[in-house]
């Protein structure tokens, strides 16, 4: 595990295994809307949408390479960033370029996978085969897995297969992903987008964004695609910006458990079937029962009651709640493993949260908004649009 003297948030990663990050909480954030120009926008479904209504497994795309007309299915997770693939998926392109040495640290379990990050070309595909849009970012192909001392869930392999994850999160830089950067996120990369029937360059009013719904992604951000939103603006990290893809922090949130309310950081990640919790100074959460599917005693027990509130308790753009073990809430992860963060507190809401709520990431003017899509009771959660 990897601690910040700020503050830490918690990544798991591609429905596979738990991650700290070191990264600093924002700043207060006010609820704004921003204010879209475009009208350029294209739905990439997800391959995965017609069996996965009940959100049991990560979204996936379909992806290809370097102009080749096969394509794979890939986890979409917006709890990482970069596009990491096993040597049976991905070869880079003849003249590809060579751009070093990579890896991947997964804390929790102590799974290291290491490979090569080769120059590369992406499209992306809808159910009917038919390319949507094309993008131009490094790819990191594994060809080994290894595992750190005292792992906990890890078997060295030296020929992976089957590694095929697309991060396109924000703000996921860390001392595991040290190329976590937006250079590396494909959707904030776009090459051509289809339009009328016909791949375009993307037009000089495009807004790089795109909005994550239960069963695809929108690219490009509009005044149509935002509707109803309710928005709330992030703090800028200057460290990793440039003038053409900036970078913001985590977007914030005040969370309540049995009653104890506190404020941090939160991270909605369609990578994760099970939420992750460092929960507020004076919380009760416990006994600590077995996490589904892992025997692991380290989750929070039936009955315990979690709130959201996006980004403050006290007049919050978004909101839902739900109690563990409660059937009946499409919201509700599929457990909450607890984690004791003496820095601060955090949530990963797990993939769920499209059960009630459509998320949208900004990255062009720094904004995270949230939709209802209608999918959950009002009884447990809301948006007021801005």
């Amino acid at each position: 595990m990897v601690y910040s003297t700020v503050s830490s948030m918690l990544r798991p990663v591609a429905a596979l295994f738990a991650l700290f990050i070191a990264l600093p909480l924002p700043g207060d954030a006010a609820s704004t809307k921003p204010h879209y120009k475009g009208h350029t926008s294209v739905v990439l479904p997800f391959a995965n949408a017609s069996s996965n209504s009940d959100l049991h497994a990560s979204p996936t795309v379909y992806l290809g390479f370097n102009g080749s007309t096969e394509y794979r299915e890939f986890i979409m997770d917006t709890g990482s960033v970069g596009i990491i693939a096993s040597a049976d998926i991905f070869q880079p392109a003849p003249g590809a370029q060579n751009l070093g040495y990579g890896e991947q640290v997964y804390s929790s379990s102590g799974i290291v996978e290491k490979g090569t990050w080769w120059s590369a070309t992406q499209e992306f595909y809808d159910a009917d085969g038919n390319v949507v849009a094309t993008a131009n970012v490094p790819v990191l192909q594994v060809t080994e897995i290894a595992c750190t001392d005292g792992a906990r869930s890890c078997t060295p392999n030296m020929h992976p297969t089957g590694i095929s994850v697309m991060g396109i999160g924000f703000a996921r830089e860390s001392l595991q992903q040290t190329r976590g950067t937006p250079s590396y996120n494909a959707f904030l990369n776009l090459q051509k987008v289809l339009t009328k029937g016909k791949l375009k360059k993307l037009p000089k009013d495009w807004t790089n964004g795109y909005v994550v719904t239960p069963t695809g992604v929108e690219l490009g951000l509009t005044s149509k695609n935002t509707k109803n939103a309710g928005f709330v603006k992030l703090q800028p990290w200057s460290q990793y910006s440039t003038k053409e893809l900036p970078e913001w922090m985590p977007a914030q949130m005040t969370i309540s458990v049995n009653g104890f309310s506190g404020e941090g950081g939160i991270l909605l990640d369609t990578g994760v079937d099970t939420a992750f919790l460092s929960p507020p100074i004076g919380s009760t959460v416990g006994p600590l029962v077995a996490c589904p599917g892992t025997g692991l005693v380290e989750c929070a027990p039936d009955g315990d009651v979690i709130s959201v509130y996006l980004p403050h308790q006290s007049d919050p753009v978004a909101y839902y709640t739900f109690t563990i073990g409660q059937a009946g809430n499409p919201m509700q992860p599929n457990g909450v493993d607890v984690v004791h963060d003496s820095t601060g507190v955090f949530f990963n809401t797990s993939r769920h949260v499209l059960g009630g709520i459509n998320f949208i990431y900004d990255n062009k003017n720094g904004y995270v908004g949230y939709i209802w899509n209608g999918n959950s009771s009002s009884s447990v959660g809301f948006v007021k649009p801005s």
